[in-house]
């Protein structure tokens, strides 16, 4: 039977483009933190081993999450950037809770609405290039050119996939991966970049359109619509 997986959340960030009085992670979203909706999308499905939330070294807020002494979830302090903060989740990990673990999902804090089909769908996918969920563009995709806001170029959507988490990957080669990027200077924006500069080719895994990121005021209006329109839907699917 294939080992469970732990899912690591980085949430040491401030989320300053959001413009809160606290970091993002922290504002409700009907009616829990959006942090606390994030951890509940794992923590009792079968195949998740646990929890690891990678928390801001001076965090107020971590202590009052209705997880915050949840036997399957347990916090570590983060860095200054999210790879940082993944780097640490990972050694955590190894060291402490499962030396032979193999492989581990990385989901943001901020995508609160991640559907228990979708988390399936990556769950039970294997690749030995790990795997992402993504979405395929559906606008026409610009690139800017490098030194002012004008249009460079039109990009093949066709080849464009937008990147979701979770992302999963074995535990050790991505820890590796994500050392080597800062060691040689290289900026890495999800855990897939670290590993593309290794070398590697995940797999491109369907994600949801409903799975979104809360980065801007504007998204946590979206994602307070789109949470009380799928709890309809699944009433009105149970009733």
């Amino acid at each position: 039977m294939t080992k469970p997986l732990w899912v690591l959340i980085p949430a040491a960030g401030v989320g300053q483009r959001m413009q809160a009085n606290s970091p993002k992670q922290y504002l409700s979203l009907a009616g829990k933190t959006i942090l606390d909706r994030s951890i509940e999308i794992f923590i009792s499905h079968p195949r998740i081993a646990g929890v690891l939330v990678g928390i801001g070294e001076n965090d107020p807020y971590w202590s009052d999450s209705v997880w915050y002494q949840h036997d399957c979830v347990h916090s570590f302090i983060g860095g200054k950037e999210r790879s940082d903060t993944v780097q640490k989740g990972l050694r955590y990990l190894l060291n402490t809770l499962d030396g032979i673990q193999q492989e581990v999902l990385v989901h943001d804090a901020a995508r609160p609405l991640l559907s228990q089909a979708a988390l399936n769908r990556i769950i039970n996918h294997h690749s030995e290039q790990g795997a992402l969920l993504a979405m395929p563009a559906k606008d026409t995709v610009k690139r800017q050119m490098s030194d002012k806001p004008l249009v460079d170029a039109t990009l093949d959507r066709n080849a464009i996939w937008l990147a979701q988490t979770p992302q999963k990957f074995p535990a050790h080669a991505l820890l590796e991966a994500l050392e080597k990027a800062q060691a040689q200077g290289i900026s890495v924006t999800d855990e897939c970049s670290a590993m593309e500069s290794v070398g590697w080719h995940p797999d491109l895994i369907i994600g949801e359109s409903s799975n979104i990121k809360i980065t801007l005021p504007e998204d946590l209006l979206i994602a307070e619509a789109l949470f009380s329109f799928l709890m309809n839907s699944n009433n009105r699917c149970h009733s």
